[in-house]
């Protein structure tokens, strides 16, 4: 059992307060702002496309603040993304049977700055009202493993098509991200312009950076524009 003072705190108390307050050893801090963050979206069947592109530029649209009514900005600087799942069922056809469902994800990216390993994986379901479920990570030493500026280069694929060969409406899209800013970084506008935004408020967007009017997926948080 240690020894105690006077005051009541052992003495290995009384070193490591100590240690930690020298003057010539001062801690080090993170001077930047680092989030973990998943981003859930819900497809919306706007432009009949059974599939999306999704960027890195994208993925930082996706979170943003508005400078005015019609201006915003990039939240963050840099993106990782940590892990993509996607669910969906078919709508009713003919005998109020539901249509069987695919959905897929993947990693295609071979432009430099974002080389991946070219994983893909899909899913379906039986026309029940169980889901079809896919979720994949990027490859551990694939640079779409790694942290992203915001360019175009491509994050991610995915894919929500019924058996008719129509896009599946409602499908539920997590995309687990990091962020984190940059004081050496000047904060990038978001590429869909905005409006009726109130300025200084934090809004949400689509998954593939349009606004809810265009978007494929848009975001299920609120408020989002």
């Amino acid at each position: 059992m240690k020894k105690q003072s006077k005051h009541g705190r052992n003495n290995g108390g009384h070193r490591a307060v100590a240690r930690d307050q020298v003057p010539t050893r001062l801690p080090q801090l993170t001077d930047q702002l680092s989030v973990g963050q998943t981003l859930r979206f819900v497809t919306t069947g706007i432009g009949g496309s059974t599939s999306t592109t999704v960027t890195y530029a994208n993925l930082l649209d996706a979170w943003f603040i508005a400078g005015t009514a019609t201006t915003a900005y990039q939240l963050f600087d840099f993106v990782k993304v940590r892990r993509v799942t996607i669910r969906a069922v078919g709508s009713n056809i003919t005998g109020n049977n539901n249509q069987s469902v695919t959905v897929g994800i993947e990693y295609p990216a071979i432009n430099n700055g974002a080389l991946s390993a070219g994983n893909q994986v899909s899913n379906s379901n039986l026309g029940t009202t169980f889901p079809a479920f896919a979720s994949l990570r990027p490859a551990k030493l694939s640079q779409n493993a790694q942290w992203q500026a915001s360019t175009g280069a491509v994050a991610f694929v995915l894919r929500a098509t019924q058996a008719d060969n129509t896009v599946a409406v409602g499908a539920i899209i997590d995309v687990e991200l990091s962020f984190k800013n940059s004081g050496d970084v000047n904060p990038a506008a978001v590429t869909s312009a905005i409006v009726a935004a109130t300025p200084g408020n934090i809004y949400f967007g689509g998954i593939d950076g349009g606004r809810l009017a265009a978007t494929w997926a848009r975001s299920v948080f609120i408020p989002r524009l």
